[in-house]
């Protein structure tokens, strides 16, 4: 069984559970996890070299079907030593980020984060300025420790540990991030029918 994700997905303990079930249930069945850009996701269930895609949520082309699997909360990614990291425990707007360099994915990523973060700062009055690019979300918190920039990030990345960044709450009304479960409406596979069939009962804690 062919599953693609994208690399923010894995956090939200949900998905993990799901995937220990999964193989608790069918241990004859392998696996391949691959992780990939929500673009990327999307791109392979069309092209059928995947069955099943967890991802953020991207336009999609009318042979998919999506479930939202949950929604997280986006939160600011900020050097611990900002000045804006200091009494903002409870929270602040995306606008306070408007002047600040913005360490995120590439454009080119196929990243679902990306648009929704052009769209946030749009509705906030400002374009935000990219001063460093990085694939993987690690890497940007990483950076960001740095004092390389500031990030927007779901809110499961706060479980990252790292010395010199503070996560905080963005308290505009539209800072949350949905997961979808994307297959084929056409889906073949029982296995994979079976495998959304379990996460989706996960999800709603059934």
């Amino acid at each position: 069984l062919k599953i693609g994700f994208t690399s923010s997905a894995p956090f939200n303990s949900t998905i993990p559970q799901a995937i220990f079930s999964f193989r608790q249930r069918f241990p004859a069945v392998h696996l391949n996890l691959r992780e990939m850009s929500s673009t990327m996701v999307a791109d392979a269930l069309v092209d059928e070299s995947i069955e099943v895609g967890i991802m953020r949520p991207l336009g999609l082309p009318d042979s998919l079907s999506v479930v939202e699997l949950m929604r997280e909360p986006l939160v600011a990614v900020l050097g611990s030593k900002h000045p804006l990291a200091q009494g903002s425990e409870e929270g602040l707007f995306l606008s306070a980020l408007a002047l600040e360099p913005f360490v995120f994915f590439p454009r080119s990523y196929g990243s679902g984060l990306y648009a929704q973060l052009l769209s946030l700062a749009r509705d906030a009055g400002f374009s935000p300025h990219f001063a460093q690019e990085a694939g993987e979300a690690m890497t940007i918190i990483g950076l960001v420790a740095a004092g390389l920039g500031v990030s927007v990030l779901p809110a499961s990345y706060q479980r990252m540990r790292i010395d010199g960044v503070v996560y905080r709450p963005l308290l505009d009304p539209e800072a949350v991030s949905a997961v979808w479960l994307v297959q084929r409406k056409d889906q073949k596979s029982p296995m994979a029918k079976a495998f959304v069939e379990l996460l989706t009962r996960k999800v709603e804690g059934v």
